[in-house]
């Protein structure tokens, strides 16, 4: 069991191999590319694209925001040859590019969690896998089963958010907290993460979920207009209740945020041209720093997490 607190807790990252990218001219970083981003991840990757664009005058990166799974099929069909996505491509997708013969690069780029963020005005700090699966499939309706004997206690009926089908957070939060069951009906569905943001901000009883980028300001300080809560996993087999764990930069490096994830580039194009400068870029020295100061983890350098007293 960990014995520091996240308040006192800051991530060192190592970086090695570091040069100035600005130096570089060259067809990796001259030119037009057009890169299909994860909503959830937007953030990180619009920093990415605007500091590659100026330490490289001569280049131009379009954003084109979708959902993973849309993303996929875009690369799949050959819309779109770099994508970056929330999550892994699973065996049945893995399978369909094989089978139409597309070789892919694959570069993991960074970690994120998925946090559960409910308006500061409620009083609650936690809630495990089956607390969460009891909210979000509807069963349990109301806060006051969760108050934790808080004076007076926290009533009122939960409002529930999710994220949009096909989102690699849904797809993640489907099969790690509801194990595969529906979301509730009476769910409401955003299609950003700034109405996530927008509705969990501006409801009492609110509970939503989103990528650790969208409630980000900068490293690991947290946008204070939403909560995050501790989460907890439950043993599927014993359904013992795990140890809870916060959103902290910290836990996602060691993995033990039961919500973590990891982000991935994924490519089509073998071509030496600016994809390849790009995707150097965001794995690279100044790329990873900017994956750290939008509050996720670099992969591409050693990390270690230190207490400070």
């Amino acid at each position: 069991m960990k014995t520091y607190s996240a308040g006192s807790l800051i991530i060192l990252v190592f970086f090695f191999n570091s040069c100035d990218f600005s130096t570089k001219r060259s067809v990796t970083t001259i030119g037009e590319l057009t890169i299909g981003v994860d909503e959830g991840v937007q953030p990180v990757v619009t920093r990415e694209a605007n500091e590659f664009m100026r330490l490289n005058e001569e280049s131009k990166i379009n954003v084109v925001v979708k959902t993973t799974k849309e993303l996929i099929a875009d690369l799949n069909n050959g819309e779109l040859k770099t994508i970056v996505v929330g999550r892994d491509l699973t065996p049945e997708e893995e399978e369909i590019f094989k089978s139409n013969k597309i070789e892919l690069k694959k570069n993991k780029f960074a970690l994120d969690g998925i946090g559960v963020i409910v308006n500061p005005a409620n009083p609650l700090r936690r809630l495990n896998f089956r607390e969460l699966k009891e909210i979000f499939s509807g069963e349990v309706t109301d806060w006051e089963k969760f108050s934790g004997g808080s004076t007076p206690p926290f009533k009122g009926k939960i409002d529930v958010f999710i994220a949009r089908k096909n989102a690699s957070i849904h797809d993640i939060f489907k099969s790690k907290v509801m194990e595969g069951k529906d979301f509730s009906s009476g769910s409401k569905v955003c299609s950003t993460s700034a109405q996530m943001m927008s509705e969990i901000r501006s409801g009492r009883n609110a509970i939503g979920f989103i990528s650790m980028s969208w409630i980000t300001v900068s490293n690991d300080t947290l946008d204070e207009s939403v909560k995050p809560l501790k989460i907890a996993s439950v043993d599927s087999q014993t359904g013992s209740v795990g140890e809870y764990v916060g959103l902290h930069q910290a836990y996602i490096a060691d993995k033990s945020y039961p919500l973590s994830t990891e982000v991935f580039i994924l490519s089509s194009d073998f071509s030496m041209n600016v994809s390849v400068g790009f995707i150097s870029f965001m794995l690279s020295y100044d790329g990873q720093r900017i994956v750290l100061k939008s509050g996720l983890v670099p992969v591409t350098q050693p990390v270690r997490i230190i207490q400070l007293n």
